[in-house]
């Protein structure tokens, strides 16, 4: 089925990556933090949270989904951004995350230094499968 909208801006499938250290994955009883990271490609939007411990800078998490990944190719990585060379990439704004296991609270808040805010609005529309995706599944999200 489809709306009638051909508008650039009106992404059609949502990607979730979260990247977790080995040790982290079995106990969820406390908090998980770290930063995040909104891109798209084509009619796609992919939002990846990693902790600090693994990727301090928002331009490594950009790296380490695209370049590490095989999803394309990223260059002068440090903590004022980077540049992605594959074509049809674009970084939409970055922040912080909380993962509040006791509450199952998913919160995705603040701004990137190197790609400021992330914008809210790519991913109002998915709000619903986005900590599912995640695999957080019944967690409430969170923007602030």
């Amino acid at each position: 089925m489809s709306s009638g909208k051909t508008g650039a801006g009106r992404a059609n499938s949502l990607f979730a990556t979260f990247y977790r250290e080995a040790s982290s994955q079995g106990e969820q009883a406390g908090e998980e933090n770290g930063k995040f990271v909104l891109l798209s490609r084509g009619r796609g939007i992919h939002l990846v949270l990693s902790p600090l411990s693994l990727t301090p800078y928002h331009a490594n998490i950009v790296y380490q989904y695209l370049q590490v990944e095989g999803r394309g190719d990223v260059e002068a990585v440090s903590s004022s951004g980077c540049r992605i060379i594959s074509k049809g990439w674009k970084v939409h704004g970055g922040g912080y995350f909380s993962a509040q296991h006791f509450l199952h609270n998913l919160i995705l808040h603040g701004k990137s230094t190197a790609f400021g805010k992330y914008d809210q609005r790519l991913l109002g529309r998915f709000s619903e499968e986005i900590a599912e995706k995640l695999g957080l599944a019944a967690y409430t999200l969170e923007f602030k």
